[in-house]
């Protein structure tokens, strides 16, 4: 039986409509792509070092928020509200719940999957402050996968199942082993030509995964202002509650141009700023995410290696959490 954390089991199926009012249903892709949208060329001219993880766009647009444009300055404050209310009521979500788990899953132990069929079956009998607190902290926020990529076109439920099933393959790929794999690459003969070079671990791509594009700077791990989009996408499923109980590895990938070495490195420094982006601003918890980065070492199509389809983040599910 998979095994989630409570919180994750308590708003698993309270994610079903339940038309709360005030609800905070509004996504973070929509939120993050609306702020690309609208302070691109604000961040272009004013914010053009920095990088998204740590809130650190958001914090520049606000130091210059004088010169931005109006449409910017309410797209940045709608966010900060939004990340705002968001972790307020995470933070309150088992008090304010505590009556209605007592009282319709009296018995079901915290963490066991069978608090989450509870739930889902009693979804309509909760109180009006529980279904509030839950659509405030995100858990009704629709996970769109219609975001400006090149490699994500499955509906919300595709995309969730295609994250969840892990328990099959878990704990057989580690960020570790991984990055101790790239690093050998580099070193064997076998692998020296880059057209049609083997994959670096046939396990990677059987884990439960979605891949992503998303767009840095030229030889920078900034992540670009269009591409905010997609990595508001990796926060809401990462909130989903069906996935909360589970970690992830972010894994980057480059094409095959340039010094492998480099790449490479570059890789995992991409890798690194997605990470970060989402542990803050959207407060996924660090223990839930690693970050690997494996240049050119496993090509999405290895008989192109300076496709552009190699470029892409995979976010592969490693497994429940201990």
């Amino acid at each position: 039986m998979r095994k989630l954390v409570y919180v994750s089991a308590i708003a698993a199926l309270l994610i079903a409509p339940m038309q709360p009012s005030n609800a905070q249903s509004v996504s973070y892709a929509s939120a993050l792509g609306r702020l690309g949208q609208t302070c691109g060329q604000d961040i272009a001219k004013y914010c053009k070092n920095v990088n998204l993880g740590g809130g650190r766009v958001t914090q520049c647009l606000e130091r210059n928020s004088a010169k931005v444009s109006a449409s910017c300055k309410a797209s940045a404050a709608n966010m900060k509200a939004l990340l705002a209310t968001r972790s307020q009521a995470r933070a309150s979500v088992m008090k304010i719940c505590d009556n209605d788990i007592r009282r319709l899953c009296a018995g079901v132990q915290p963490g066991d999957g069978n608090l989450m069929e509870c739930f889902y079956k009693a979804k309509r009998n909760t109180s009006a402050a529980c279904q509030k607190v839950v659509a405030d902290a995100g858990y009704e926020a629709i996970v769109d996968p219609n975001t400006p990529t090149s490699q994500v076109a499955l509906s919300p439920t595709e995309l969730i199942n295609s994250l969840q099933n892990a328990e099959a393959s878990a704990g057989t790929v580690t960020a570790a082993s991984l990055r101790q794999m790239a690093a050998a690459s580099l070193n064997d003969p076998s692998r020296a030509s880059r057209t049609n070079r083997a994959p670096l671990s046939d396990l990677l791509e059987k884990q439960a995964q979605i891949t992503i594009a998303i767009q840095f700077d030229y030889n920078s791990a900034r992540i670009r202002p269009d591409s905010f989009q997609a990595v508001g996408l990796m926060a809401d499923s990462l909130y989903h509650p069906y996935l909360q109980g589970y970690r992830f590895l972010v894994v980057g990938h480059t094409d095959g141009t340039g010094s492998r070495e480099y790449n490479l490195k570059l890789s995992q420094q991409r890798a690194d700023a997605i990470r970060e982006a989402l542990i803050n601003p959207f407060g996924i918890a660090p223990a839930r995410i690693e970050a690997v980065g494996l240049g050119e070492e496993q090509l999405l199509k290895p008989a192109e290696p300076a496709a552009a389809d190699n470029r892409r983040v995979q976010l592969i599910n490693t497994g429940p959490l201990r």
